[in-house]
C-alpha cells in the first residue's frame, strides 16, 4: 500500500514537486507549502496519514520504486513515472482501499476517537470482569478524563455497553475485508488482553510496520466516516467522535494574520504590525483560500481580474504559475494567480 500511495501521490503532483513534498505531505507538515500542495494537486486525502513516517523508510521506498522501474529521476529530485508504474497503479485501483483516507479533513480527530474507543473497551472490559488493577493503554489525561465523564453515565450498566458496542463494531468489521479487520481487533486491549504492537502485527500478517499503520489508519478513517453519518446504528460509537469547534487547517502564523483581517487590517498593515514580509502575509491569504469554503475572494480581487485568471488556467489545463503569468502578459502578479487558483480549487472540492 505504502508503494502504491507514493506512486498516486507521484503521479498527482505532475513533476511539478519534489519527492521530498510527497514525504512532508504524508508526516502532515503543516507547513504553507505542504498545505498549498495538498489542495493544488489534490492529494489532500493522504494528508498527515503516516505522521511517525522517518526519511529513511520514505527513502528506502523510493530506491525500491527505482528499483521495479516504477520511476525514474531527474535533476532535483523530481520523479517521473514509467509505463509500468503507470499500468501498476491503474491495475491496483481497488486493492488498497486507500479511497477510504481523508486525512486532510480528519487530521488529527481520528486519533482522538481512536485512544478514546481503546480506553473505553479497556476500561469497561476489566472492570467488567471485577479486574480493578491495569495500566491503561494511554497516559495522555485529555483522553482519561473524557473517559472518567463518559464512565459516570455507564458505570452502572458496564455490561450492556460493551454488548452494544461489540455489535456495533461487528457491524462495521463484517464489512471490511478480513485481515484488515483482525487487524483492528489484535490492536484492541482488554481484560487479559494486551494489543498487538505494530510490529507484532507486522510479523503476524506478513506486512511492512508502515502497511500495518496504513491499513489501521484506513479502517479508522473508514469507521470514522460511518460514525459521523446520520443513524442510530453507531449510537454509542458516537460518543466517542472529537467535538471541538471546526477550525482551519492553516499554520499557526496563518491563523495569527487571520485575526488581523477579520478586524479590517489590510495586508501591507498587518505585515508592518508583524514585522513580516508582504509577501508572507499573502502566502497565509493563499493557505486561506485553500481552507475556508466561505473565503471572500472579493476583498482581494476584483471581478474582472478573478474571471480572466480563471479562463486562462482553465484553458490551459496547468498550474504553473510563470506559464499562466507569461499567456496573460504579465499584467497580473503572482499572488493574484494563486488566489483564483486557490479559490477555484476550493469551489470544486465544496
Amino acid at each position: 500500500m505504502f508503494q502504491y500511495i507514493i506512486l498516486e501521490c507521484l503521479r498527482k503532483i505532475k513533476q511539478e514537486r519534489t519527492t521530498a513534498s510527497v514525504y512532508h505531505l504524508l508526516k502532515g507538515k503543516r507547513s504553507s507549502q505542504t498545505i498549498q500542495d495538498a489542495h493544488v494537486y489534490r492529494i489532500g486525502d493522504y494528508f498527515g496519514i503516516l505522521k511517525k513516517l522517518n526519511r529513511s523508510t520514505f527513502e528506502n521506498a523510493i530506491d525500491d520504486l527505482i528499483k521495479n522501474n516504477y520511476i525514474l529521476m531527474k535533476n532535483s529530485n523530481i520523479a517521473i513515472l514509467t509505463e509500468k508504474g503507470i499500468a501498476h497503479l491503474n491495475n491496483n485501483q481497488e486493492k488498497y482501499g486507500t479511497h477510504y483516507f481523508n486525512g486532510m479533513e480528519y487530521s488529527n480527530e481520528v486519533d482522538i476517537f481512536y485512544l478514546r474507543l481503546q480506553l473505553a473497551i479497556q476500561t469497561y472490559s476489566n472492570l467488567a470482569n471485577n479486574c480493578h488493577q491495569f495500566v491503561p493503554l494511554t497516559d495522555d489525561r485529555m483522553i482519561q478524563k473524557f473517559l472518567k465523564e463518559h464512565y459516570k453515565q455507564y458505570k452502572s450498566n458496564v455490561s450492556i455497553w460493551l454488548h452494544d458496542v461489540y455489535l456495533e463494531l461487528f457491524d462495521f468489521l463484517e464489512a471490511i475485508p478480513m485481515t484488515q479487520a483482525q487487524l483492528f481487533v489484535d490492536r484492541l486491549s482488554g481484560f487479559n488482553k494486551i494489543g498487538l504492537s505494530f510490529n507484532q502485527l507486522a510479523v503476524k500478517n506478513k506486512l511492512t510496520v508502515t502497511d500495518v499503520s496504513l491499513n489501521l489508519t484506513s479502517i479508522l478513517h473508514r469507521l470514522y466516516t460511518d460514525v459521523n453519518k446520520d443513524n442510530n446504528h453507531t449510537r454509542q460509537l458516537k460518543q466517542f467522535l472529537y467535538d471541538q469547534p471546526d477550525t482551519l487547517l492553516i499554520t499557526q502564523s496563518a491563523n495569527k494574520t487571520l485575526e488581523w483581517l477579520v478586524k479590517g487590517f489590510s495586508i501591507e498593515q498587518i505585515a508592518n504590525i508583524r514585522k513580516l514580509k508582504t509577501s508572507t502575509i499573502e502566502d497565509h491569504i493563499i493557505e486561506m483560500a485553500y481552507a475556508d469554503s466561505a473565503f471572500d475572494l472579493a476583498r482581494f480581487i476584483d471581478a474582472n481580474t478573478y474571471h480572466v485568471i480563471k479562463t486562462a488556467f482553465r484553458q490551459m489545463q496547468t498550474t504553473k504559475l510563470k506559464e499562466i503569468r507569461e499567456a496573460l502578459n504579465n499584467q497580473y502578479n503572482y499572488f493574484q494567480i494563486r488566489l483564483v487558483l486557490a479559490y477555484e480549487s476550493n469551489q470544486k472540492r465544496g
